[in-house]
């Protein structure tokens, strides 16, 4: 289970460790049900870790405009496992719908309210 809180604005949020070559760091993330990726990072952490660009990926934007983007693959710990996966490079720390899939959210929806991520029964 992994547990993320509601802040001030009501917008859900969690932190996850990201591996880099040296270090492990905490990064909270935004958890955005219109976002249909992994998970997106800005470009000042990919900077700030190192991280190398790789493949450009189209997509559309929240206001319906198509898109390229970089991605970066990153390594987090994503239910007491390290998951590697590619990340876009967008304006902030985001998780999407796909690393969403596969899960139950169960929240109290008010200013420091918390919620919970527990994996689906398969």
């Amino acid at each position: 289970m992994i547990i993320g809180k509601i802040d001030n604005n009501l917008e859900a949020r969690i932190e996850l460790q990201i591996l880099t070559t040296d270090e492990t760091h905490g990064i909270e993330f935004l958890v955005d049900t219109g976002f249909n990726g992994f998970l997106a990072l800005p470009m000042s952490l990919v900077s700030r870790f190192g991280l190398r660009l790789g493949e450009v990926q189209r997509g559309i934007t929240a206001d319906g405009r198509t898109g390229y983007f970089d991605t970066v693959q990153v390594q987090i710990i994503w239910h007491h496992k390290l998951l590697l996966l590619h990340a876009q490079v967008l304006d902030e720390p985001l998780i999407g719908t796909r690393l969403l899939q596969g899960h139950e959210l169960n929240a109290k929806w008010q200013p420091e309210g918390k919620f919970t991520l527990e994996i689906l029964n398969q």
